[in-house]
């Protein structure tokens, strides 16, 4: 009897603790566009329409929690630091935002299917590693291409190896930031550098 009793004690011990401690709270993070510090100005010819299509990640960073390689052989998943968004449709909604800004009002840049016309240019992302060190650096290996509607397509691929300068997981956020707008001024020169023609209207 005197056994059962302690057992219980324990037991009502163990769940005041629990109740006392709490839950871990969760912490979410986003991927953000360099801010522009120009005024934008009205195009002065009918803009180009470009879009950037869902981006392809490697299957092991292609979940909420932010992942992190310790090892050669290791990594650590972090589940109570999320990313607030897919990665799959964030990297090219960042991606899309410093286009717009690298390219100027001659763009109409967009992330996504784009309603209406179709794009005149399509940039597409594969994103061959996409890599954090906690307090180091991270690293955003990506092939890319950009396909003009009329011309030749062009491909290239961005090695970006960007230091961690904050702390925590708020810091490798910001290090990717900065390592995906170095990608998309390597894809801005690209898509600059690349004849834009719309292909000729079909005759009824």
């Amino acid at each position: 009897m005197k056994a059962r009793r302690t057992a219980a004690c324990v037991a009502l011990i163990a769940l005041a603790g629990c109740a006392g401690g709490g839950s871990p709270t969760t912490n979410y993070y986003t991927l953000s566009v360099e801010a522009d510090t120009t005024r934008a100005q009205p195009p002065a010819a009918p803009a180009v329409r470009l879009s950037v299509s869902r981006a392809a990640i490697p299957g092991v960073v292609d979940r909420p929690q932010i992942v992190a390689r310790v090892a050669a052989n290791r990594v650590e998943i972090f589940d109570f630091h999320r990313w607030a968004e897919p990665l799959p449709e964030a990297i090219p909604r960042v991606i899309a935002g410093n286009l717009a800004r690298e390219l100027g009002p001659r763009y109409a840049v967009a992330a996504g299917i784009v309603p209406g016309l179709p794009p005149d240019v399509r940039v597409a992302l594969d994103v061959q590693r996409f890599e954090a060190a906690i307090g180091a650096s991270v690293t955003v290996d990506a092939l890319w291409s950009v396909r003009p509607a009329a011309g030749e397509a062009r491909a290239g691929r961005s090695l970006i190896e960007e230091p961690v300068t904050e702390s925590g997981h708020a810091g490798v956020a910001a290090a990717y930031s900065r390592a995906l707008a170095r990608v998309a001024r390597e894809l801005a020169a690209a898509v600059a550098a690349a004849p834009v023609g719309r292909p000729p209207a079909s005759r009824p």
